[in-house]
């Protein structure tokens, strides 16, 4: 048995050790929330190598487009990929630096893209427009949850306790 006077000491150690854990350890999430609003619609922790889809109906060609996500190393969101059906206005039409244009599964795909995203993203819903995330085995309509809205998308840092307390510190 530990003797009265080791008792202090150690319990200050591991109060000290639970507080280092708790505060300084970071944990990176991707959040998804309306543009002016406290509400998170999506939270969910990232690491590097993880990526999320973007889908939705393009408003003159009305046929669905997919964009592909991948959060690098530094926690930056970047743009790997773009998928669409056919070509029309406003769709891709060619491609910049190292990027491939094919076809494939019958769909048009622009990949081998690395175009870092400024954070957070601004991204528009419409009700009418079938926006779809989509990230592991998760999918949420956005269209239908949330409507005609701005939303913002970011990866952010936090510390254990604001993540899984949603404390503000």
């Amino acid at each position: 048995m530990l003797k009265n006077k080791y008792v202090p000491p150690l319990l200050l150690l591991i109060a000290t050790i639970i507080i280092i854990i708790l505060f300084f350890i970071p944990v990176y999430t991707l959040d998804l929330r309306p543009f002016s609003d406290e509400e998170i619609i999506f939270k969910q922790k990232v690491q590097p190598g993880d990526k999320f889809t973007l889908k939705y109906t393009h408003s003159v060609a009305l046929t669905p487009v997919w964009e592909i996500f991948i959060i690098d190393k530094d926690y930056q969101i970047i743009l790997i990929e773009t998928d669409f059906l056919d070509h029309g206005a406003g769709l891709p039409y060619t491609t910049f630096e190292n990027e491939i244009f094919v076809e494939e599964e019958g769909r048009f795909k622009i990949k081998n893209m690395h175009r870092i995203m400024p954070t957070p993203i601004y991204y528009r819903i419409g009700a009418v427009s079938e926006n779809i995330f989509n990230f592991k085995n998760i999918k949420i309509d956005l269209s239908s949850s949330v409507g005609d809205k701005l939303l913002t998308i970011g990866v952010y840092k936090r510390n254990l306790y604001n993540y899984y307390c949603g404390g503000k510190l």
